[in-house]
């Protein structure tokens, strides 16, 4: 039995979560096509979660580099460096994204939603896609980075150009790195010449790194523009899927839209139970660094490792009627919809703040939403990359 994990027909006929529960039931560690291994259960994939530097996380695939490639140091982000670096960096980010830091966000959140949503009502109509979910957590950020607010449609392109994931050694690209790089080296370069004329400015997550000091010593210019990058891949990529994940499933289902809009308390519920059912992220990739074995499965040091995390969040041994989108969960944040272990999502609770004051900015405004007719809609959950969600509105 084998499993591939990055199959693109997921994204048009969704996720085969009846295949996941049989390989769960009958090989729960089995081949990928591509080589390696997925691991399909809660229990493997705790472990796997939590052995950081057994199974460590390696992004060079994903952004076009062989596996093999060889990235510096200063370019690791934030999930491929190793400890003991690794917690001191994520110290610097659990600092800028710390509650106290969000104190205002949510209300910028509000705001946006409030300001995205404006024409979609006066026309009656929107893609609750690239028209709400795509740019919050894009306008998020660039406010959080204190840069400009066209800084937010500028990570949307790149999401959408498929350089965002990119970095220095690509083939293809400029051998500096992607555009985004290019565009944090300048912010950085202008809030220091801002620092040495002696200007003050208002903290911000780019000053935070800039001032940041590990055992005493500064973060390169390089680290700083690759952390960015990696809070932006983070942020664009994962967050919105899940605020799409949301919208479309109140889309779909009118009675749980109105009855999130009733009861108010459901709203945060809702965030985890999509969070667990419809994991923005279905797969994450380690690389092991050593021989492992794993319930009499032998992996060798170089394997790659799908680490399952749409499965995990299904298994029956953990959720009772794991297939059903359900409210009433005992402990509605048990699921790995932000990972799990030491190197747990940094950006959770920011990443909360954005859903819920999506949803309760939709059931604020909105009456009705209603599916378009003849419309095709990708599958739950999957297949958000790109295709729109359209949709009815109706205004209160």
């Amino acid at each position: 039995m084998e499993f591939d994990a990055r199959d693109p027909a997921h994204e048009i006929e969704g996720v085969p979560f009846p295949t996941l529960a049989r390989i769960r039931s009958q090989e729960p560690i089995c081949p990928s096509p591509t080589g390696g291994w997925y691991l399909s259960t809660r229990r493997h994939i705790d472990t796997a979660l939590k052995e950081v530097e057994t199974f460590v996380a390696d992004l060079a695939p994903m952004a076009g580099l062989p596996g093999t490639e060889v990235v510096p140091p200063e370019e690791l982000f934030l999930s491929e460096i190793p400890e003991p670096r690794h917690g001191r960096i994520r110290r610097l980010y659990n600092s800028n994204f710390a509650p106290h830091r969000l104190r205002n966000t949510e209300e910028f959140v509000t705001r946006t939603c409030h300001q995205l949503l404006d024409p979609m009502l006066a026309a009656g109509e929107g893609d609750l896609h690239a028209g709400y979910a795509m740019p919050i957590p894009s306008a998020t950020l660039a406010d959080l980075m204190g840069l400009p607010s066209e800084a937010g449609d500028k990570f949307m392109g790149w999401s959408f150009d498929g350089t965002l994931m990119q970095r220095p050694g690509t083939p293809g690209i400029n051998p500096s790195g992607p555009p985004i790089l290019d565009y944090f080296r300048e912010a950085l370069a202008e809030r220091r010449a801002s620092a040495a004329a002696g200007e003050e400015r208002p903290h911000d997550v780019i000053i935070g790194l800039m001032d940041a000091e590990i055992d005493g010593v500064a973060l390169s210019d390089a680290e700083i523009v690759t952390q960015l990058q990696f809070m932006v891949m983070a942020g664009v990529h994962t967050t919105r899927a899940l605020l799409v994940h949301l919208a479309h499933r109140l889309l779909r289902d009118r009675d749980l839209f109105e009855r999130v809009a009733a009861e108010r308390d459901l709203v945060a519920p809702l965030v985890e139970e999509s969070l667990r059912h419809d994991a923005p992220v279905q797969a994450t990739t380690r690389r092991c660094t050593r021989r492992v074995e794993l319930d009499g499965v032998e992996m060798q040091a170089g394997d790659w490792v799908e680490v399952g995390i749409g499965s995990a969040n299904r298994d029956e041994t953990v959720y009772d009627d794991p297939d059903v989108f359900r409210l009433d969960r005992d402990d509605p944040r048990d699921h790995l919809g932000f990972g799990g272990g030491p190197h747990i999502c940094p950006g959770a609770t920011l990443a909360r703040i954005e859903a819920i004051s999506a949803v309760n900015v939709l059931c604020d405004r909105v009456a009705e939403m209603s599916a378009v007719e003849g419309a095709t809609y990708p599958p739950l959950p999957g297949g958000m990359s790109h295709l729109p969600i359209p949709a009815r509105l109706t205004a209160k």
